[in-house]
């Protein structure tokens, strides 16, 4: 039987092929706004009502708003976080988000959820978040003044990143999963609905289907139902496992990502270029070492 630990590194390896898929998809004309891509992202989310039949309950109201606003919740992290990587340069916003997110993450499971992570644990949470960081860390090439730009959206990210998390583990601690996941989800469609209440987003929007190249259709759903399994694994190890742990797990993510782009531009450069040179490299690979000493911690 899969545990938590295991449910985490599949969904985040999915996450990574998402990333990978996502940076094509934010090349194209009909998707490269970030309100534009989060409203398509996020709508998708509907399909996940095809789990209604495998233990699908009603909460109850209060529940239901619960759930539904810590989807909401997720909704405006992911616009912060797009908003970021169009702002900023794609690394920063990265390293940034994958380097704090955990650490506030521990801290609002240790105040609202009474989680608490013996000493193993902390060396293995701090291994995990110093490698995700390291891992996602670019010398840059834009000033202090562009770095400002984006920082309102990349605190944005980090504090309501954080709070989803633990609302998840919050509502998995008193729902079945399914009920829990799939009304959450519903949290997310209801984001993206709202965005067409507004005159200007809903005209964009439809001029994005209009403008959308021959495939992107197909792509963009291919790549919400990896995105919707990588979700779905993630969740199942919030509601199984530790919050903070499963967030920290995320440095095996930019390990996976790594990995999966360095493949691409080795064989397929025409589909991705990533810049390898011997400093970022040694890097890289220090930063993987750190990430698999925190996995066998956890595995341990």
């Amino acid at each position: 039987m899969m545990t938590w630990f295991s449910f985490a590194l599949l969904g985040y390896f999915l996450y990574a092929l998402v990333t990978v898929a996502n940076k094509f998809l934010l090349r194209q004309r009909a998707t490269t706004k970030p309100l534009i891509f989060t409203f398509w992202v996020c709508l998708l989310s509907v399909f996940t009502f095809i789990l209604t039949p495998f233990g699908l309950h009603w909460p109850g109201w209060g529940w239901l708003a619960f759930d539904i606003l810590a989807g909401v919740v997720y909704f405006v992290a992911l616009l912060t976080y797009y908003q970021a990587l169009d702002i900023n340069e794609a690394s920063r916003a990265a390293s940034a988000t994958g380097g704090l997110t955990p650490v506030f993450v521990l801290v609002l499971s240790y105040l609202f959820l009474g989680e608490t992570l013996g000493w193993l644990q902390l060396t293995a949470f701090s291994l995990l978040v110093v490698g995700g960081f390291l891992i996602s860390l670019e010398r840059g090439r834009s000033g202090f003044h562009e770095v400002m730009k984006g920082l309102k959206f990349i605190v944005a990210t980090i504090i309501l990143g954080a709070v989803y998390f633990v609302m998840l583990k919050y509502l998995f601690n008193y729902q079945d999963f399914i009920t829990g996941f799939v009304w959450s989800r519903l949290g997310l469609v209801a984001g993206a609905l709202a965005v067409l209440l507004y005159p200007v987003w809903r005209r964009e929007i439809v001029v994005s289907w209009r403008g959308a190249t021959a495939g992107l259709d197909s792509l963009m759903i291919g790549t919400k139902v990896m995105a919707g399994f990588g979700s779905l694994f993630v969740s199942l190890a919030v509601s199984r496992g530790s919050a903070s742990l499963v967030n920290a797990l995320q440095g095996a993510q930019f390990a996976f990502l790594f990995l999966l782009t360095f493949l691409l531009s080795k064989f397929w450069p025409a589909v991705l270029r990533e810049k390898m040179t011997g400093a970022i490299m040694a890097q890289k690979f220090a930063a993987i070492a750190l990430i698999c000493a925190g996995l066998a911690l956890i595995a341990w």
